[in-house]
């Protein structure tokens, strides 16, 4: 009998292709809405969103293989899943320039207005009122990095074309990049009191959970603005909120939130000096393939006895 792969709801946008890859090593099912009933007899499960932790575990008596389809693990139990022996497998090096392409659109959308000029050609332009929607140059800005890792070098490298001061903040100080890119090392207070920008580019780890929030916000310029393509819980939403209200910053734009999908009523949604997008920084059609790819590795070797691939830090050095 062939071991089951779980391809989990919330991976529905999976290629039947690569997933039809590994029919002939396991028995491939795809599940849409409640699936925790079809865990009793999963080896391995494709997750996207989902909380992999003991609860979820235990109901799980033979996994043996999360494949994360995505480079963030955060919503993953990593110590739960190595302590039952499961591998925790992920998408790195794929989908960083997509990632970055979406971040300078963030910039470029609120820098130029682009959202409210759209509402105002649509509405407005051909009756000639008031309120042609002005932006602002990009060049002699000063754009700050919160984290540079992979997507942040990706970031810096389209910021050259810019003629925008580059700096940036990272417990590691990386003086390769440095050097190549022209970006300068500064302390996390020097980046928020300097910057003009801010793009968050940071995991979700205990560290940076709510690194953004009420007193960071006060030091930044009332001219600054915001950018989060990272995690949501990095910065504390309400405190956000009432600093883009009060004026005490310029804007923000997110593509993720503390609670996702992001509730209708959420009050970020009623400011205008805020653009939203719904966590697509990586859906593309070319990048959301090569992580499905990259998935489909992992479970194959795994499948075929061998040391998945991809797995994630924490369990760089562990065999089970």
């Amino acid at each position: 009998m062939k071991p089951k792969v779980l391809v989990g709801y919330k991976s529905d946008n999976f290629p039947e292709d690569v997933a039809d890859g590994l029919r002939p090593l396991a028995d491939v099912v795809r599940v849409s809405g409640d699936y925790s009933g079809q865990l009793s007899d999963t080896v391995v499960l494709l997750a996207a969103g989902e909380n992999v932790n003991e609860d979820f575990l235990a109901k799980a008596p033979k996994l043996k293989l999360v494949s994360r389809f995505g480079v963030g693990y955060d919503s993953v139990d990593v110590d739960a899943c190595t302590r039952h022996g499961v591998y925790v497998c992920h998408t790195p090096d794929v989908l960083s320039d997509a990632v970055a392409d979406l971040t300078w659109a963030l910039i470029l959308g609120w820098m130029r207005r682009i959202p409210e000029a759209d509402r105002y050609t649509r509405v407005e332009w051909a009756k000639k009122r008031k309120g042609f929607p002005f932006g602002w140059d990009m060049g002699g800005k000063t754009l700050g990095l919160l984290g540079l890792g992979r997507i942040g070098v990706e970031v810096t490298k389209r910021g050259r074309g810019f003629g925008v001061k580059m700096i940036y903040y990272d417990v590691v100080r990386r003086q390769d990049i440095e050097a190549q890119y022209n970006i300068t090392y500064v302390t996390f207070d020097e980046l928020l009191r300097t910057s003009d920008i801010i793009s968050v580019h940071v995991p979700l780890i205990s560290t940076t959970k709510g690194i953004l929030s009420t007193k960071q916000f006060q030091m930044m310029k009332k001219s600054a603005i915001v950018i989060n393509t990272s995690r949501g819980p990095v910065i504390d939403q309400k405190a956000l909120t009432e600093a883009l209200k009060s004026g005490n910053i310029a804007g923000a734009a997110l593509d993720v939130f503390e609670i996702e999908p992001a509730p209708l009523t959420e009050e970020l949604f009623k400011l205008d000096n805020v653009i939203v997008t719904p966590h697509m920084a990586s859906a593309t059609w070319e990048t959301r393939r090569k992580m499905a790819e990259r998935c489909a590795e992992s479970i194959k070797a795994f499948l075929e006895g061998k040391r998945p691939p991809f797995t994630v830090p924490e369990q760089k050095n562990v065999t089970f």
